[in-house]
């Protein structure tokens, strides 16, 4: 693939999901989905994607989580309501 989009998402309770020496390491699937969850929010998961064209990894980098945008605009929409709820009780 030269240029395009790639969507997937992985299961990640499947072995085939996780190279073999992470798995072994974990010794089961849940453990190796724990030590990978655990090692993205603590920032040490690395993520390297490998192809024909570049065998060493063309994309690189760490995992790290990200809110989702509609989650901040939610969260604001629903303090400002609270905020105008209580101005109208005050007046009343």
């Amino acid at each position: 693939m030269t240029s395009g989009h790639y969507d997937n998402t992985l299961d990640m309770t499947l072995a085939s999901s996780y190279n073999t020496p992470f798995l072994t390491a974990a010794g089961s699937t849940a453990a190796a989905e724990l030590a990978l969850l655990n090692g993205a929010f603590a920032g040490t998961e690395y993520l390297n994607v490998h192809s024909t064209f570049a065998p060493g990894g063309e994309i690189r980098g760490f995992l790290a989580p990200v809110p989702e945008p509609a989650t901040l605009t939610l969260l604001a929409t629903a303090l400002a309501g609270l905020g105008l709820l209580g101005r109208r009780r005050r007046k009343l």
